[in-house]
This record gives C-alpha cells, structure tokens and sequence, in this order.
C-alpha cells in the first residue's frame, strides 16, 4: 500500500494542470531484480493506475476520482467503490462483531474470561484502536543524490526510533505544473488520512504513515525511496520516466458493461 500511495504522490505532483501525464514506476528488491512496474496517469485531477505484479493482479486497475477509488478487475469485468460509505460501513461491522465477542466474554467465570481476553490480544491486538493516535513520521536530512538526471535531496524516515525508509526528493520547481497540481494530492492525501481515521487497528494503522505526511516533512516528490523492514532495506522504487500528454478521458472511467459489486454482499 505504502508503494502505491508513493507512487500516486509523484504523479499527481507531476501532472500539468491542462496536461496529461503518464508515468513508469519500477519496485525492484536489492538484488536488483523488477517485482513490479506500474503505470500510472493523471488528468484534469483524476489519477489511474495500473500494475503489473506486486500487491495488485495485473487484470485490476484503480482510479481515484477526487472523492473516492474505483477498483476495477478487467477479468471479472466488475468494480468497487471505495469511499467514506464504504469505510463507515467496514467500521460499523467491526465494531459490532467486537460488541458481540466482549458480550460473549463477559458470561464467562473471571479464570476463563480472563485467559480468553489474553488470547485474543496476542491474536487480535491491534484490532481493538488505540487511545492515543500513533505518533507522526519523523525524516531526517541526511545528504544529496541524483537520479536519471534529477538531483534530490535524501532524507531517512522514522517511525519513533525505527527507520522505514529512505527517499531521495526533488524539488517542486524542477517540475512542470506541480504547483496546480498540489491542490488535488491534498485532497487524495487528507481522503487517506480518513481511512486511517475510519478503521481500527492495523487496518487502520496501514494507513497511518501515508506519503501525504511525509510528502509536506520533504518539501518536494520522491524520485526514488528504498522501504526498511526489520532495520533492513527490502524494496527500492524508483521513477523510471514521465511524459506529458494529452490523455482520452475516457481511461478514467469505468468501461461500459462493467458491474457494480458490493463487497459486503452474503455477510
């Protein structure tokens, strides 16, 4: 998820107010091997992308449209509507299916109670949200870099004192339009920053170290960031190239024919 929302943070910070744009983003692993390649696009404030490999099939592309995300599986020729609908309703249904079990806890004799409460925070932890609101990222400047050309500065990435990432940022400036289009990132970044705030526990919690905190800690986009897990760098995603075009609308539509499906259906 983190890879995906970098991704939308450069080309909507890319795009030219009264231009398209179509974007490469490679993820590699450190032996240099290509897990995933995606190409994204944005237009007029829609943004599209699409994936070949890594957490999406090939087959599935997802749009966001200002106020939500289309996700659509080509193969199925379905789609789904992700928006605050949505998230109140997955919040509704967790918090209700949490009711029920602390009910059901609460017939049990202390001895038994108490052993299942254990078992269900070693299992079930994060599920139950947190009273204090996780700690903002907290970046580093740590030096200069260059990629393909365009100088950057690089920054280290904390979450308390563990280091997730590494990104080297260029700056606004060296980019066309990317003042016009800063409007329509903050409306996708506070849109994330929602869900956050919309679902409990790690679900929520995925959500909590979004690129849109860390895009306004940097100053500029990341041209290339290396993801750290365990202290130990395991994913390096790069932009591979930009160009500006103008693109068919239309690719930021849900093709005729394609059925609404609700993911909640049979629950």
């Amino acid at each position: 998820m983190k890879q995906l929302l970098w991704a939308i943070v450069v080309f909507v910070i890319s795009a030219a107010a009264d231009a398209g744009v179509a974007l490469d983003m490679v993820s590699r692993d450190m032996d240099g091997k290509e897990t995933e390649r995606s190409q994204i696009y944005a237009q007029d404030g829609f943004l599209r992308l699409d994936s070949d490999g890594g957490p999406f099939a090939s087959d599935v592309s997802l749009i966001f449209d200002g106020t939500r995300f289309l996700v659509m599986d080509h193969g199925e020729e379905t789609y789904i509507i992700m928006d605050e609908a949505m998230l109140m309703e997955i919040s509704n249904k967790m918090n209700e299916a949490m009711a029920q079990m602390e009910a059901q806890l609460a017939t049990l004799p202390p001895e038994q109670r108490a052993m299942a409460e254990q078992m269900m925070k070693s299992q079930m932890g994060g599920m139950v949200r947190s009273q204090e609101p996780p700690a903002p990222p907290r970046v580093e400047k740590t030096g200069s870099g260059e990629l393909n050309g365009r100088a950057c500065t690089k920054f280290d990435v904390f979450e308390g004192d563990i280091k997730i990432q590494e990104i080297c940022s260029a700056p606004l400036s060296q980019v066309n339009g990317a003042a016009e289009m800063m409007e329509t990132y903050q409306g996708m970044a506070k849109f994330v920053k929602r869900l956050s705030e919309s679902l409990p526990g790690p679900l929520g919690a995925s959500f909590n170290d979004h690129p849109g905190m860390v895009a306004e800690l940097i100053g500029g986009f990341p041209v290339r960031s290396v993801e750290y897990r365990m202290g130990q760098p395991v994913t390096e995603v790069t932009m591979e190239s930009i160009k500006e075009e103008a693109l068919n609308p239309g690719i930021f539509e849900v093709p005729e024919g394609y059925r609404l499906e609700d993911p909640f259906a049979g629950q």
